[in-house]
């Protein structure tokens, strides 16, 4: 029993060491040319999750663009079910590493501990790690996205309002800052409001949304407003809106530029639709790990932005 048990072990051992070291390879084989076939000198690993939508993809694109300017060589890593990429980065050779820290917080902040402590630069995109750490932050600015969100709901309602946010756990960078978000909105609103904001959350399953919206639409018909802050939560929510025929009934406010969601506000059956700038987000992420190569010093916090598109200004929106 006792050899069986060694040599399960050292199978293991051999598969783990053997992934270990495909892992590096592969992180530290990294092209030693950009984008434009020039020479470089510094490479930078993105780690970020994997999604049906279209966020990170842009935040992938925006990071191309500033190689491709700047002259660094990239990597893209998804950190959603297999994170060993992640955990042997500070062995591979990188000078960066940009991180969507959608991980359990202890580990996320272990992660990036090492890899400072390997001199790998970290910047994080979209969301901070609570800790006295200044990482490095390329985002939005989340009590911004909530004021805006407010002024909205101020302008077109004059009456006592019950709100209801719904925050997912598909989408963890706004929803670790979710008390940012509704501090925002109430600052806003004032004495519109008619309760406290009633906060909901769903969680990975894509089936959430639609459950949760159901039981909103058939149960609680005093929430005259919700606000979604999910790229698919929106999409799952106007749905069911749009099957039970109650358009018009509840004033429901997304996230997201998807093609689908930008129709639905054309077509007023959402309110309005809240639009962060993920091209940009990978843009100004390879800006300051360059800054940090060049100067050892970058921007603690790198704001990029969000508008809030409406039926008045989506055409002018589209054709930015």
């Amino acid at each position: 029993m006792g050899k069986i048990l060694v040599i399960v072990f050292g199978i293991l051992f051999l598969i783990f060491f053997s992934l270990s070291i495909h892992t590096i390879f592969s992180l530290s084989s990294i092209s030693t040319e950009s984008v434009n076939s020039e020479p470089v000198d510094f490479h930078f690993a993105f780690f970020l999750p994997h999604e049906s939508y279209s966020f990170f993809h842009l935040v992938a694109l925006g990071a191309e663009e500033a190689a491709e300017k700047l002259g660094c060589a990239l990597s893209f890593h998804s950190v959603d079910k297999d994170t060993l990429d992640l955990e042997m980065a500070r062995f591979s050779g990188i000078d960066g590493a940009v991180l969507y820290p959608s991980l359990e917080e202890n580990k996320a902040r272990r992660i990036v501990e090492e890899l400072s402590d390997a001199g790998i630069s970290v910047v994080l995109v979209e969301h901070a790690l609570s800790d006295d750490s200044p990482w490095p932050l390329v985002g939005t600015n989340s009590f911004a996205i909530g004021k805006s969100i407010g002024e909205l709901i101020a302008k077109r309602s004059q009456n006592p309002l019950q709100i209801a946010v719904v925050y997912s756990q598909k989408s963890p960078g706004i929803f670790a800052e979710k008390d940012l978000v509704g501090l925002g909105i109430t600052s806003s609103l004032g004495e519109f409001l008619e309760a406290p904001l009633w906060t909901k959350v769903t969680g990975l399953n894509p089936l959430d949304a639609e459950q949760l919206t159901y039981n909103m639409l058939r149960n609680e018909p005093w929430i005259s407003t919700v606000v979604f802050t999910d790229t698919s939560d929106t999409l799952a929510a106007t749905q069911v809106l749009i099957d039970m025929n109650l358009v018009g009934t509840v004033q429901l406010i997304g996230f997201g530029a998807e093609d689908t969601i930008l129709d639905y506000v054309e077509k007023g059956i959402l309110e309005a639709t809240v639009v962060t700038n993920p091209r940009k987000i990978g843009y100004n992420a390879v800006e300051v790990l360059m800054d940090m190569q060049d100067y050892g010093y970058s921007s603690g916090y790198v704001d990029t932005g969000s508008s809030i598109v409406t039926r008045e200004n989506i055409k002018e929106f589209r054709a930015a």
